[in-house]
């Protein structure tokens, strides 16, 4: 089956900006694959300039004719998950809003509500807490004169 990517004027513009703009480096390497099969060249010399192999450009021209631009940006699993559940979370938060706790005062009471050990490091749910507005400094003893 012959490799060959037929494009009109706004999927160009939306491959050439995807290519550019997406967050994923993944995607904008595919969107970059897509424009140039669009523009002629062969497979196996996109395959050689973007460093993938040749089934990877066989394989987004099938995913964009099924597809389209949706069947270029799924596939992206990258990333470890996260070690704190949402309802974990949650549990944090609720518990940061209801009185001021060090973080591992925090930890304890996610601890006792879900009755599981605490998954992750102190850091990790600092940075969570970061993430929905929180703020912690370290306690210290105050200089008496």
């Amino acid at each position: 089956m012959k490799c060959v990517a037929e494009l009109d004027e706004a999927e160009e513009l939306t491959l050439h900006q995807l290519s550019i703009n997406h967050r994923h480096r993944n995607t904008r390497t595919r969107a970059a694959g897509l424009l140039m099969l669009g523009r002629g060249i062969s497979p196996q010399v996109i395959a050689e300039q973007l460093g993938v192999s040749g089934q990877s450009v066989y394989n987004w021209s099938h995913m964009w004719r099924d597809s389209g631009v949706c069947g270029l940006m799924g596939g992206h699993n990258g990333g470890r998950p996260f070690a704190l559940s949402e309802a974990m979370l949650i549990t944090a938060i609720d518990a940061a809003k209801a009185e001021a706790m060090t973080l591992r005062r925090i930890a304890q009471r996610v601890e006792e509500v879900h009755g599981v050990p605490f998954p992750c490091h102190l850091d990790t749910l600092s940075i969570a807490l970061k993430r929905a507005g929180f703020s912690y400094k370290r306690g210290r003893y105050s200089l008496k004169k």
